[in-house]
């Protein structure tokens, strides 16, 4: 089992892990977006050339008796298209282009409802439809940080339910790999169904600050459109705008204080703290910070940290962020406790350090 108290902060570059170019990283969400609303088309009735021909149909297909409505919401995909690559993420241009109708908000959050439910699909979690819509083959995953991961959260556990005890996940993504992932390591470990893995995956202290495309769904709901089971079928019958209220933006988050109650009592609780493919992202920092919420913050033993696409340069202005997460009353304690892998994926972190992350 891990340490007590330890929380982990998952960012885009730990899904990199669940198979070569199925999750975007870095701007690769947003160039999927902006090619997705490539549209070039004038007239509701014109056939479309390029771009994402499943989001126009849907969209076609959900305002066919509102013609303005289909109009406005065909300028906001165009506003992406044109303006998308001048913001460091889609969740910053929506923040930023709030307009009354909610348009924009709207027609990008139902882009990245397709590439994320596509992503599933495409990964090596993906179920084999012809056997089970809630199962995979888990040694697909083993060369991912989730399969050391769950071996050292499972590790002298011998009651399942005790599973996650005293440790919290902030995870940064959309996608719900994390979550499927342990349901389905804990049916195998323990020999229970799904539902009772499901059941003690939920209670983990799991937090998705920008949401997911929805909770896993029960088995008797695998094939309800607003419960979407993991990797959905991105076809004629896959509701995109059911699942739009669940992806959520910065300020979205921001303003919701029951997530990020949860968000700063696993920050300021812990006493260990890692990173795993994080980008360190000025917006999802702020989130992070405790430093004015909690001015005596538990002392942290370590906070470890990959750091893929750093130099050695830029390591101690990276620790000096991640110490600053923190009221600091002991001059620079908490940034020398802080270890940054420079080149380093989360796979290798883990194995590389669980003598030090378990009990």
């Amino acid at each position: 089992m891990f340490l007590d108290a330890i929380t982990f902060v998952v960012g885009a570059g730990a899904s990199t892990e669940y198979g070569e170019g199925v999750f975007p990283v870095g701007g690769g969400l947003r160039t999927r977006i902006e090619d997705g609303y490539n549209f070039n088309v004038g007239r509701f009735d014109q056939r479309l050339e390029t771009g994402d021909k499943l989001l126009f149909q849907s969209l076609r297909r959900r305002f066919q008796r509102r013609m303005e409505d289909f109009e406005k919401r065909l300028a906001a995909a165009r506003l992406i298209k044109d303006h998308l690559y001048m913001f460091p993420s889609i969740d910053a241009f929506i923040d930023h282009y709030d307009d009354d109708d909610n348009c924009v908000a709207e027609m990008g959050k139902a882009a990245i409802a397709v590439q994320i439910a596509r992503a599933e699909r495409e990964c090596l979690m993906a179920p084999d439809p012809e056997r089970s819509s809630y199962s995979f083959d888990i040694k697909r995953l083993k060369d991912s940080w989730l399969e050391p991961f769950a071996r050292i959260l499972m590790d002298n556990v011998r009651d399942p339910h005790e599973v996650g005890e005293g440790v919290s996940i902030i995870c940064f993504n959309y996608d719900r790999c994390i979550e499927f992932y342990l349901i389905e390591a804990l049916r195998r470990r323990y020999r229970i169904d799904y539902s009772e893995a499901r059941q003690i995956v939920g209670k983990m202290n799991i937090v998705h600050p920008y949401g997911t495309l929805g909770s896993l769904p029960e088995q008797e709901l695998m094939h309800d459109a607003s419960h979407p089971e993991f990797g959905p079928d991105v076809d004629d019958r896959f509701d995109v705008w059911s699942l739009v209220p669940n992806i959520k933006t910065y300020t979205e988050r921001v303003e919701e204080g029951e997530a990020l109650s949860r968000i700063r009592k696993a920050m300021t609780n812990c006493r260990h703290l890692v990173f795993l493919g994080f980008g360190f992202t000025t917006e999802n920092m702020k989130l992070l910070s405790t430093a004015e919420t909690a001015p005596k913050p538990d002392i942290k033993q370590f906070m470890l940290a990959t750091a893929v696409g750093i130099s050695q340069h830029g390591r101690p202005a990276l620790q000096e962020k991640i110490s600053g997460l923190f009221a600091n009353p002991i001059g620079t304690q908490w940034q020398r406790s802080t270890m940054i892998e420079v080149g380093m994926g989360c796979a290798a972190l883990l194995n590389s350090h669980y003598l030090m992350l378990q009990r």
